[in-house]
C-alpha cells in the first residue's frame, strides 16, 4: 500500500491523490460507498498509457523472484503469456511477442533447418468421451491444442523455414488421434510432414542415439527424425503426472521412444521399463526423463495451458481434472520453462522431491537437469517477460504465504474491470464451493461445486451483466468458510 502511495505522490495530480486515498481509507474501513468516490473511467482517461506502465514497473522487480532466496544472477528468460481462446491469430500474436521478449530464434533456428514439432497425445482417442473431462475435448485439457502447433508452424514458415521441413512428431496410440482431432489439418493445410516416432518409417531402422553421462541408461533406439532435424521444439500441454509429479516439455520426452522398446509381459499399456526397469518408479522414471533428455535436447519450449488440467496427466488419473491457467509459457531453457509452469500450477521446481498428485514424494527431474548443467530450475534466476509475467507474481505472494487447511487469497485485480482472477488452495483433496454474493445477499455467480484436489488453484470470474458495485466471494471446504470482498468497477 505504501508502495502505491508513494507512486501516487510522484506521479499523479493532487486531485486524484486524495480521491484514491480517499477510497482506500474507505476501503480498509469497511465501507461499501468506495465505488462512488472514484469513477475507474475517468481515472484512467486522465492517467497516459506510459503513466500505467510506470506504475506497474514501479510496483514489479526487475526479477519477480529476486528475494526469494539464494543467487540474484538472472541467467534465463522465460516468457508468459495470458490467453483465454485459441484463435489463430491471437496465438501467433501471442507466441511471436514471447519470441521477441526472450530475444528471438534467431540463434537456434535457420531458414535452411530441419525443425521437429513434438506434440503430446497420450492415451490415445479412446478417452475423447471420459466423463472426467466434463464435456471438454481432449485438445482442451489432455493434448497439445493443434492450433498452438499450426501458430507455430506459421510463424516459423513466416520467418523463412520451408514447410516441407517442419515435421510433426508423436509416438501414436492410434491414428484417430492423429487424423481426427485437427493435427492433420494442420499438416495438410501448410504443408507439414508428420511421422509415427513408435515406427522406423520413413526409414529403415532406429538410430542407436547415446546418453552422455546419464543416470541410467548409455543410448535409446529412436526415430532416426530425432537425429536428423536441426532444432527441436517441445509444444506440450500444461499439467502434472501421476508418476512424475511434473510434466511438461521435458515428461514430453517420454513420448520420444517406440512403444514397443519399451513395455514388459507384465505390462504392455505403457512404457513400464522406463518406469521401473532400474529400480522403484519413483526414482526411475525421472532417471529416465532426464537420460531422454540428455540424449535428444529441447532447444525451445512452447507450454499449452491456456486450457488444460491438473491432478495428472489423462483422465485415468483418479486425480484428474480439467482447469484453465490461460497461460503460454515460452523459453529456450526447457528447464526453465517447466519450473515457471510447475509453479503456476501449484508444485515446487526447486527441491529434489517433489509432490505426486497422490501426495507421495519422487524424485524432480527439473532438478536432476540442472545437477547435469542442462538448465536452471532455481526461480531467483530466471526472469518473467511478457504480458502474463503478473501470473507468476500472484503465485509468488501465494507461496510466501503459509499452508493452510484451505486459503482464499484477495482476487486480483481489485478493483477489477469485467474479469478478475481468484486463486485458494488446499492441504488435501476436498468439495469445495466457491460462490458469489452481491452485498444484498443474493447469489449472482457459483465458481466451482466439485471435489478438488489438494494444490493450488486459480478460477476466472467474469462479473457479465451485472452494476458495478462490491461482491463478496466465498469459499467452503471442510465445514468451513472464508469470505472476501471484491469491487467491480465498469
Amino acid at each position: 500500500m505504501t508502495d502505491i502511495i508513494a507512486f501516487i505522490t510522484n506521479k499523479c495530480n493532487l486531485y486524484d491523490k486524495l480521491h484514491l486515498m480517499r477510497r482506500i481509507d474507505m476501503e480498509q474501513n469497511g465501507s461499501n460507498t468506495i465505488i462512488h468516490t472514484l469513477d475507474r473511467r475517468e481515472f484512467l482517461r486522465q492517467a497516459s498509457a506510459a503513466t500505467a506502465g510506470i506504475l506497474l514497473s514501479s510496483l514489479l522487480p526487475k526479477s519477480l523472484f529476486a528475494n526469494m532466496g539464494g543467487s540474484t544472477d538472472i541467467l534465463t528468460k522465460v516468457g508468459i503469456a495470458e490467453a483465454t481462446t485459441y484463435d489463430n491469430a491471437l496465438l501467433k500474436q501471442k507466441i511471436q511477442s514471447l519470441l521477441e521478449s526472450i530475444g528471438g530464434i534467431s540463434d537456434i533456428v535457420k531458414t535452411s533447418d530441419k525443425v521437429a514439432l513434438k506434440i503430446n497425445l497420450t492415451g490415445g482417442s479412446s478417452y475423447a468421451n471420459n466423463s472426467k473431462l466434463n464435456g471438454k475435448s481432449l485438445t482442451e485439457t489432455v493434448w497439445t491444442h493443434p492450433e498452438v502447433v499450426r501458430a507455430v508452424a506459421e510463424l516459423l514458415i513466416d520467418y523463412g523455414v520451408s514447410a516441407n521441413n517442419i515435421y510433426i512428431v508423436e509416438a501414436l496410440w492410434d491414428d484417430n488421434s492423429f487424423n481426427n482431432f485437427g493435427f492433420a489439418t494442420v499438416k495438410n493445410d501448410l504443408g507439414l510432414q508428420m511421422i509415427n516416432l513408435n515406427n522406423k518409417a520413413p526409414y529403415s531402422s532406429y538410430v542407436t542415439v547415446p546418453v552422455s553421462n546419464g543416470y541410467y541408461y548409455s543410448s535409446f533406439q529412436l526415430n532416426q527424425i530425432l537425429q536428423e532435424v536441426d532444432v527441436y521444439i517441445s509444444i506440450p500441454k500444461m499439467k502434472q503426472h501421476v508418476s512424475a509429479g511434473i510434466t511438461h516439455s521435458l515428461k514430453n520426452q517420454i513420448g520420444i521412444t517406440p512403444l514397443s522398446l519399451h513395455t514388459t509381459q507384465q505390462v504392455s499399456y505403457r512404457r513400464e521399463k522406463l518406469h521401473t526397469e532400474g529400480g522403484q518408479e519413483i526414482h526411475h522414471l525421472p532417471n529416465s526423463i532426464t537420460d531422454l533428455c540428455l540424449a535428444r535436447p529441447v532447444h525451445l519450449a512452447i507450454i499449452d495451458g491456456i486450457k488444460n488440467s491438473r491432478g495428472g496427466e489423462g483422465a485415468w488419473a483418479s486425480t484428474f481434472t480439467p482447469y484453465e491457467n490461460h497461460a503460454l509459457v515460452v523459453a529456450k531453457d526447457p528447464v526453465a520453462a517447466d519450473s515457471i509452469a510447475a509453479f503456476l500450477m501449484g508444485d515446487d521446481p526447486e527441491h529434489e522431491e517433489v509432490k505426486r498428485p497422490d501426495n507421495v514424494m519422487c524424485k524432480n527431474h527439473l532438478y536432476l537437469l540442472n545437477q547435469k548443467g542442462i538448465g536452471t530450475n532455481h526461480l531467483n534466476e530466471i526472469e518473467t517477460v511478457g504480458d502474463g509475467a503478473y501470473l507468476v507474481s500472484v503465485q509468488k505472494e501465494q507461496r510466501a504465504q503459509a499452508p493452510q487447511d484451505f486459503a482464499l487469497q484477495q482476487n486480483y485485480p481489485n478493483p477489477f474491470n469485467s474479469e478478475t482472477l481468484i486463486s485458494f488452495s488446499l492441504s488435501s483433496s476436498s468439495h469445495v464451493s466457491i460462490i458469489i454474493y452481491d452485498v444484498r445477499g443474493k447469489k449472482v455467480a457459483t465458481l466451482v461445486n466439485e471435489v478438488v484436489p489438494n494444490g493450488q488453484h486459480q478460477v476466472r470470474w467474469k462479473a457479465n451483466g451485472l452494476s458495478s458495485g462490491v461482491y463478496i466471494c466465498t469459499m467452503r471446504a471442510n465445514g468451513n468458510s472464508v469470505a472476501r470482498k471484491m469491487v467491480y468497477q465498469k
